[in-house]
């Protein structure tokens, strides 16, 4: 069947806003208990309420929290590490007062921990059961009543599972993460570093002694400096492992009576950045074995470690992306995934019988037939080099004239320490089905790639990942693949930040859309949370000795410099990037009489989780792209009235 033509950008798509929340379920932490596999799964049609959910040997899948919780923890704003279980006996972090609540097998849940003296005051995380299953431990964050984060406390605390008592077990270092016990309880281990370094900067392993609810013979095992160390683990004969960068990649080791043993000798990525809590790439299957998840090139990869021999085996799973790790029990595999062909859903993996299996309720995994695959891609930044995935516009039905290239979106991860990945995701394939071409960037300062590549953005952030989104649009536009002249770029949060520096360095970028972005830098050395509130010491320098760095970069600083149309999205209740620096942008733009338009969306955080501010913040944007570009279609979306858009054409 011939398509009919029609221009880039206008074509007709059965992939609309609303099917994106449909399938905007998200997964937060796994657990596994007594041959059970528990996950977090948010419900958008309940405003992203989280839940836990349980998948049984016998099939059967059972949603665990009553309908009046909302399982999230709010430890470092991110969360993360939100419930622990020991034989059947779940204990978890509900949303609206950050309390811990014990639910005993299947029983109504009752409050653990006492009702603080401000809301959300006292929060818990990471949370690990001892053996025993009398008491665990947890990370503690507390909150002052007017939220300074220069007040904020953190520490690592043991709680009586029955009475929710509570005894102090380690204080002092600014943050605290995978407190973990050792097989026969005797022993705990834990990662902590300090203002200004964030995890994937420097941290420290921990370990001590533990009798009677108390420590002792506490010390620092590995201490180095520039070594980011992640997910200490016990393995079931009691030798402790845990993820270091010291290798330029973050590898596995071994420690064992004072001898480090590296098992993983790749470049390569066994660790991700510590954003949240309670993610784990490698599990012990057995005393001999583990099942990791490694990065390559952008790409994930779940692969068995032979402990005796060495031998790392790659397993032949059609996944690019793991969500929150893996997690291992009876010879199985637990974890949330996603490939070219099959949007994000969570599996088990039969390792002895090679069989794969879907446990979550979303059936309608597989991506349509005509969906944009990624396309990897390496390109020059001056003597450099850096990555993306280029995604084509695609349609079973529709194509543009032979002489006419598409509009392209840039698309910009958050982190900026973090990374995008080459798995379907509907999000751009509502653009690629429409005639959009959408290119996204790992740029320099992304993980998955070392830590030297890490780091190319220290001190440059504003800078180098500006440069990698222009040169990026260089090389495309000079392979013949995009239109010039109809270029937008898209973020959310740091994302955010690189679209307001790109549209006032660059005439590159005709369009911007900043989600939740950051628009003056010194503001987020007081206006943020404790876990970022020396971020920026890394990306930008130290605060304030140069301040004149962080004004020169500040976006809010740089208005006059840019001609190019946005539009600003934004939760009114973020925390992380407070609406205040949407609104000073907007202030700046309109002053300039640039045509933008900012949309408050009520209820939403860092992040929109609610349905109907997902679809209208698409709607919007794709209505802004069409306005800018002069592209003319027949959709009917959500009402975009640009201030100042008599300056578009």
């Amino acid at each position: 069947m011939s398509k009919q033509m029609l221009e880039y950008g206008s074509w007709p798509s059965s992939l609309t806003a609303e099917q994106l929340t449909e399938g905007s379920v998200r997964y937060g932490h796994i657990q596994v208990d007594e041959g059970n596999f528990y996950w977090l799964e948010s419900l958008p049609d309940e405003g992203g309420r989280q839940v836990i959910k349980c998948y049984s040997p016998n099939g059967e899948t059972k949603v665990m929290t009553a309908s009046n919780f909302n399982v999230r923890s709010r430890v470092h704003e991110y969360g993360g590490g939100d419930f622990c279980i020991h034989k059947g006996n779940i204990v978890f972090v509900n949303d609206a007062d950050q309390r811990l609540y014990s639910q005993a097998n299947s029983q109504p849940a009752v409050a653990l921990t006492p009702e603080p003296e401000f809301t959300r005051s006292v929060r818990y995380a990471d949370m690990q059961f001892h053996p025993n299953g009398r008491y665990l431990v947890a990370v503690k964050e507390c909150h002052t009543a007017d939220n300074n984060p220069h007040l904020v406390t953190n520490e690592l605390v043991l709680i009586n599972a029955e009475t929710g008592d509570e005894t102090a077990l380690v204080s002092g270092c600014d943050f605290y993460s995978y407190p973990r016990f050792s097989p026969n309880g005797k022993q705990l281990t834990w990662l902590s570093w300090r203002h200004p370094d964030m995890p994937w900067d420097n941290t420290t392993l921990n370990i001590a002694d533990i009798t009677d609810q108390k420590l002792s013979n506490v010390k620092p095992l590995m201490d180095e400096v520039n070594e980011s160390i992640y997910q200490p683990s016990w393995c079931p004969d009691g030798e402790l492992h845990f993820v270091s960068d010291r290798s330029n990649w973050w590898n596995i080791y071994s420690l064992r009576d004072g001898v480090l043993n590296a098992l993983t000798p790749m470049s390569v990525e066994f660790g991700f950045p510590q954003w949240q809590f309670g993610i784990h790439t490698y599990q012990f299957i057995d005393a001999n074995r583990i099942a990791a998840v490694y990065t390559d090139n952008g790409k994930e990869q779940l692969c068995l470690i032979e402990l005796d021999t060495g031998h790392i085996e790659p397993l032949e799973l059609e996944f690019c992306h793991y969500e929150r790790g893996i997690q291992c029990s009876d010879g199985a595999i637990f974890f949330i995934a996603a490939s070219a062909n099959l949007d994000t859903a969570v599996y088990t993996f039969d390792i002895e019988n090679n069989e794969l299996s879907l446990i979550s309720d979303k059936q309608d995994t597989k991506k349509s037939l005509s969906s944009s695959e990624a396309e990897t891609i390496k390109f020059p930044v001056g003597k450099q080099s850096a990555y993306a995935f280029f995604y084509a516009p695609t349609s079973s039905q529709y194509s543009a004239p032979e002489d006419s290239t598409p509009p392209l979106i840039v698309m910009i991860h958050g982190g900026p320490t973090g990374a995008t990945h080459a798995a379907y995701n509907s999000g751009i394939q509502f653009w690629t089905s429409r005639g959009f071409a959408v290119v996204d960037v790992n740029y320099r300062g992304s993980t998955g790639f070392g830590r030297n590549y890490r780091d190319s953005l220290k001190y440059l952030w504003g800078i180098a990942d500006v440069e990698d989104c222009i040169a990026v649009v260089k090389y495309l536009a000079d392979i013949g693949r995009i239109n010039p002249e109809a270029v937008a770029i898209r973020g959310g949060s740091a994302g955010g930040y690189t679209v307001y520096r790109a549209l006032q360095e660059s005439t590159v970028f005709k369009a911007g859309v900043s989600r939740y972005g950051v628009a003056d830098l010194s503001s987020l050395t007081s206006d943020t949370h404790k876990f970022e509130l020396h971020y920026l010491d890394r990306l930008i320098g130290s605060w304030p000795e140069d301040e004149a760095i962080y004004h020169e970069r500040s976006p809010i600083n740089n208005a006059k410099q840019q001609v190019a149309p946005m539009l600003l999205l934004q939760g009114d209740e973020d925390a992380v990037v407070p609406l205040s620096q949407s609104q000073a942008m907007a202030e700046a733009l309109d002053e300039k009489e640039i045509p933008y338009h900012l949309e408050i969306l009520s209820g939403e955080q860092h992040g929109f989780r609610q349905s109907h501010n997902i679809i209208k913040a698409l709607e919007l944007e794709l209505n802004f792209y069409r306005q800018v570009f002069a592209i003319k279609a027949d959709e009917k979306l959500a009402e975009l009235v640009l201030k100042h858009a008599a300056k578009l054409h």
